[in-house]
């Protein structure tokens, strides 16, 4: 692999991202033509044109702009790439790839790699963020080790290990008429609001869920949109463009914007589990699991 490549369009994404190669080069520790040659031979290799010059500065041009996103990830990659090398060279070994979901980054992920970490100091950790069902497809390719997923039963070869309950709650925009109120709120207050959903194609079983307790309470969601996130979620009701229903660990981020309404009954969710692949668990995993259970109570 050439990697003075992968240079190269890290620094077309820095002058991207910044908007003026001046900027990119100070930020890159570069003099401005040094970057603009390295652009230059970038631009070659691939045969288009990736920026334009404008009077405030530089801007992506059409194919540039097209080739942003997989250049994200590539740099994200690339990162995680560097933190592991960094563990490694610090002595530790056995690397740990654990996925884990938005909404369990805070609850679930801080005391169950801080456990591992005591278990196991001289093992690295590398944690990827991801949605449920791309967590499930990385434990079936073998890409990570174990999975802090919304998954609410064992989906062979993969075995789940339920780490607790939880339950949803209303996020409103801190001016909605339902924002106010210490008594929990019926589910079915919300049956004419526009609901910010995330797709089904994230995480099924949590979204059928949410879809399920709607009918329970008479009505089926109105969904205005549907976004990638948890954290998406929350941004979107902040903004005033409808409501949401979340899992309660989400309320305790409290985000500015946002209120957040217990409802009655409680509306039980698809909890947090740690999920492998039973068919080749790896050490990695078996030492997980054995944290997890005692870690968070769990059998």
């Amino acid at each position: 692999m050439d990697f003075r490549i992968l240079r190269r369009m890290g620094h077309f994404l820095a002058v991207a991202e910044e908007g003026h190669f001046g900027r990119a080069a100070a930020r890159l520790g570069l003099s401005q033509p040094p970057l603009t040659a390295q652009i230059q031979a970038l631009e070659a290799e691939l045969g288009v044109r990736l920026l334009e010059r404008t009077r405030k500065g530089a801007r992506p041009t059409r194919e540039g702009e097209a080739l942003l996103p997989i250049l994200r990830r590539l740099a994200e990659d690339a990162k995680q790439v560097e933190a592991l090398a960094r563990e490694l060279r610090a002595g530790r070994h056995a690397p740990m790839v654990l996925a884990c979901v938005t909404s369990a980054l805070f609850d679930y992920l801080p005391p169950l790699v801080r456990a591992l970490r005591a278990a196991q100091p001289d093992s690295a950790i590398t944690v990827q963020e991801m949605d449920t069902a791309d967590a499930v497809e990385a434990l079936r390719r073998g890409e990570v080790d174990f999975a802090l997923a919304r998954l609410d039963r064992d989906r062979p070869p993969l075995s789940v290990l339920p780490l607790g309950q939880d339950a949803l709650v209303a996020a409103l925009p801190e001016d909605h008429a339902l924002a106010a109120g210490e008594a929990p709120l019926p589910l079915a207050a919300l049956a004419q609001e526009a609901l910010v959903l995330l797709p089904r194609s994230i995480s099924p079983a949590y979204f059928d869920r949410q879809v399920s307790a709607c009918r329970e309470a008479g009505f089926e969601p109105v969904a205005m949109r549907e976004v990638g996130s948890a954290m998406a979620q929350l941004a979107f009701v902040a903004a005033g463009l409808g409501v949401a229903l979340v899992s309660s660990g989400m309320a305790r981020l409290r985000p500015q914007g946002v209120a957040f309404r217990t409802l009655a009954g409680p509306v039980g969710s698809v909890g947090v589990a740690l999920v492998w692949h039973a068919e080749r668990a790896s050490d990695a995993a078996q030492a997980a699991l054995g944290v997890a259970r005692r870690v968070f109570s769990v059998t």
